[in-house]
C-alpha cells in the first residue's frame, strides 16, 4: 500500500511542476521616440563640424609653422573652418 501511496504523491507532484507558466496578458511598454530626439541629432552633428573645423584650424596652423614659415600667410578665422571643413593652406604649403 505504501508503493500506491508514493506513486499517487508523485503523480500529484509531477502535474504542479509540469504545468506551463502562464504568460502575462499585457504587453510590455513600446519606447516612444522621444521629440527632442531631433534636436539632439542637430546638435549632435553641429558638434562633430565643430570638432573637425578645429581640427582642420589647428592642423593648419601647425603645418604652416613647420613646412612654410617663410609664406605669408593670414589664417582664417575658426568659423570659417567651421563652415568649410577642409584645408585653408596656400597651395605651396600642402602637405600630401
Amino acid at each position: 500500500m505504501s508503493w500506491v501511496a508514493l506513486t499517487i504523491l508523485l503523480q500529484v507532484y509531477a502535474q504542479e511542476v509540469i504545468e506551463p507558466p502562464t504568460l502575462d496578458p499585457t504587453p510590455p511598454e513600446q519606447p516612444v521616440p522621444d521629440k527632442e530626439l531631433d534636436g539632439c541629432q542637430k546638435g549632435l552633428k553641429g558638434l562633430i563640424n565643430d570638432m573637425l573645423g578645429l581640427e582642420f584650424f589647428l592642423r593648419d596652423k601647425k603645418d604652416h609653422k613647420k613646412h612654410c614659415p617663410q609664406v605669408k600667410w593670414e589664417q582664417p578665422s575658426l568659423d570659417e573652418y567651421k563652415k568649410d571643413l577642409k584645408s585653408h593652406l596656400p597651395e605651396g604649403c600642402k602637405v600630401e
